[in-house]
């Protein structure tokens, strides 16, 4: 049971070795499989090469605009069900909080790479309208256009 224990940890050793990670040291003879390496200063485990930035860039904007389809489509779902329950135009002072209560995650458009709510949600003129009203904005859901027979 010893000599299989040695020879896995051997085995182990080896292929961390060839990986260059932190477990690379071979067990010393002597019996010292069964015990965990130490970590190293900080306790952490060493950093991956994590590719090139440009990389890290297009999967950032791909996981932007995923989020935005996301967003857009929590704010089309608060807005039917305002709609089903005859409430009306969603005033957008109301609208992380509605957001908030029904999706249980914040309405964060900084996540979409926007900064301002409207700006973002006029980028979705098929989904929703922005209407005017007074000095702030109501959001509701597109008209749909009336087929022609």
């Amino acid at each position: 049971d010893k000599r299989y224990r040695r020879e896995v940890a051997k085995k182990n050793a080896a292929k961390a070795a060839a990986m260059g990670t932190s477990k690379a040291k071979a067990p010393a003879p002597g019996g010292t499989a069964g015990v965990a390496p130490a970590p190293n200063e900080q306790g952490k485990r060493p950093a991956e090469d994590a590719g090139s930035s440009a990389e890290k860039k297009q999967r950032t904007e791909a996981e932007a605009e995923t989020l935005a389809r996301m967003l857009i489509q929590g704010v089309v779902r608060i807005l039917q069900n305002r709609q089903r329950a005859n409430k009306g135009a969603l005033p957008m002072s109301e609208l992380e909080n509605e957001f908030k209560e029904l999706w249980k995650v914040p309405f964060n458009v900084k996540q979409a790479n926007e900064n301002d709510p409207v700006e973002f949600l006029r980028k979705w003129p098929s989904k929703v309208e922005i209407v005017p009203h007074g000095d702030s904005f109501l959001v509701q859901l597109a008209k749909k256009p009336v087929a022609k027979a």
